[in-house]
């Protein structure tokens, strides 16, 4: 049996719509977050879950994201009207918003958004949150890595990262009953596009 954790696992859960052309995209920007963080916090390095470097070949990966909603103090979540349309990210985020509701936490949060894509198509509850804008600097090209606005984006991620340190900073004690509300079964909102 394994014991009831008593304590956070991880500072931050990196929640993103997984897509081939945006994975390079989103690997750069959560080494990035990562670093900037750390520096914030003046910590060695600080405790990120992204599914890519901590579920393992083998593990049964929706007991581990899971237990990594749980674990960790805040969520950093990079949204598209696709991130709403997947219902593990939809359930990422309600988890996280379940956890605010339980908290009555009424003027800040627990989710800290990066706007990847769009924002008219979001929910009505995530519009009505303040998000960090990098829809200027998303891109499915690996140059621009090495372009003048990747470094834009980079003091876009600074100024970012302070945000999401005050975030963990402020973080509510541990509750090993935190809920993971799963989309299963839940109307994820549908989205209305305009036609082309």
């Amino acid at each position: 049996m394994t014991p009831t954790p008593t304590d956070y696992k991880y500072d931050v859960f990196f929640s993103y719509k997984r897509h081939d052309l945006t994975l390079e995209w989103t690997r750069q920007v959560h080494t990035r977050l990562r670093f900037w963080i750390t520096q914030e916090l003046g910590v060695p390095e600080v405790r990120m879950f992204i599914d890519e470097e901590n579920i393992e070949t083998g593990d049964r990966w929706p007991l581990r994201l899971k237990e990594a909603l749980k674990l960790s103090k805040c969520m950093v979540g990079v949204w598209s009207p696709a991130y709403f349309q997947s219902t593990w990210c939809f359930s990422e985020w309600e988890s996280f918003r379940e956890r605010e509701r339980r908290l009555a936490m009424q003027s800040h949060g627990l989710i800290a958004p990066l706007r990847f894509h769009d924002g008219e198509h979001f929910p009505a509850e995530a519009r009505v949150v303040q998000w960090t804008d990098v829809a200027p600097y998303t891109s499915t090209v690996p140059a621009f890595w090495t372009s003048p606005r990747a470094i834009e984006l980079e003091d876009v991620l600074k100024a970012f990262a302070a945000q999401v340190a005050h975030m963990i900073r402020r973080a509510p004690e541990f509750d090993a009953n935190w809920p993971v509300v799963e989309a299963r079964g839940m109307t994820i909102p549908a989205i209305g596009l305009a036609r082309l």
